[in-house]
């Protein structure tokens, strides 16, 4: 057979490796497709028609943090999906605030009066700490809505208000769609929030990266400045279902994948995808609580 030649080289061969170096942040995604609402931004695809029930094994749970006693383990983070779908979310939550302090990444849909109160009883049960990040889009109910879905935005509100009332410190977790200021999402939510007694500080508010998969953005990545320790793959890992992955974003993303368990993991990630050079170029962390 004749050999052709080519002119296509591999767009990625330059790509920055990075290693973890300690594991500091450790994700869980109690379910992947399975959330209540379908915000129109998001990165996970899911089937409209189907309601999905794919849930992170228990034991898989146990198996991890068990392995992650080795480690200089900071802080657990539930997330989805939506995580308060899992039928054993209780469980798991008391099972993780054994270990460490436990962030929640949720919709706020479920938290209503009774259930905060149930959640402080939960975190009165352990010396360590429970988060809850409560996702908004914008301070705005229908610039809100209009990604997330009709009432979203007040459920999320209600469930600021209601973990407010039992000695929570919700923090407001809003993406980066609108390509507002950080200073104006401040504003506008702290406004918001003092209706109801809690005012809250710059502490209160995560601003993530809209990951709008530009594939040419990765181009740039070879050559920009940027801070490694800003990047969540230097001493986080995310455990699924299929596996353990560098970073939330790319969870389930064979090009991330670093194993099967914690205990085994790699620790070595190659910055290869478009979505890596947003990650990089967003100015704080992009998933794990800014102060850890």
């Amino acid at each position: 057979m004749q050999n052709v030649k080519t002119d296509i080289k591999p767009c990625f061969m330059h790509a920055p490796i990075i290693e973890m170096k300690e594991l500091n942040n450790l994700f869980f995604e109690l379910t992947n497709k399975c959330c209540n609402l379908k915000c129109s931004h998001c990165f996970i695809k899911r089937n409209p028609f189907k309601k999905e029930k794919d849930f992170l094994p228990v034991e898989k749970i146990k198996q991890s943090l068990l392995s992650s006693r080795k480690e200089n383990l900071k802080s657990i983070y539930l997330t989805g999906g939506e995580p308060m779908m899992h039928p054993d979310f209780n469980m798991i939550l008391r099972m993780c605030l054994k270990i460490s302090n436990t962030t929640i990444l949720t919709n706020g849909t479920f938290i209503n009066d009774k259930k905060a109160r149930f959640l402080r009883k939960i975190d009165d049960e352990s010396e360590y700490e429970t988060i809850y990040r409560i996702s908004f889009e914008h301070f705005n109910e229908q610039k809100n809505d209009a990604i997330r879905g009709r009432g979203s935005f007040r459920k999320a509100l209600f469930a600021v208000q209601n973990l407010y009332k039992y000695d929570f410190n919700p923090i407001i977790t809003v993406t980066d769609y609108y390509k507002e200021k950080r200073e104006t999402m401040f504003e506008g939510f702290y406004e918001l929030c003092k209706k109801f007694g809690f005012e809250i500080g710059q502490i209160n508010l995560k601003v993530t990266p809209y990951f709008d998969s530009n594939p040419q953005s990765f181009k740039q990545l070879e050559t920009a400045d940027f801070d490694n320790n800003k990047l969540d793959c230097v001493n986080s890992r995310i455990v699924s279902s299929k596996g353990v992955f560098s970073c939330p974003i790319l969870c389930n993303d064979f090009r991330a994948r670093s194993g099967y368990d914690i205990e085994n993991c790699s620790k070595k990630i190659c910055l290869d995808t478009e979505k890596c050079f947003l990650c990089a170029m967003h100015p704080n962390k992009a998933f794990a609580n800014d102060w850890m």
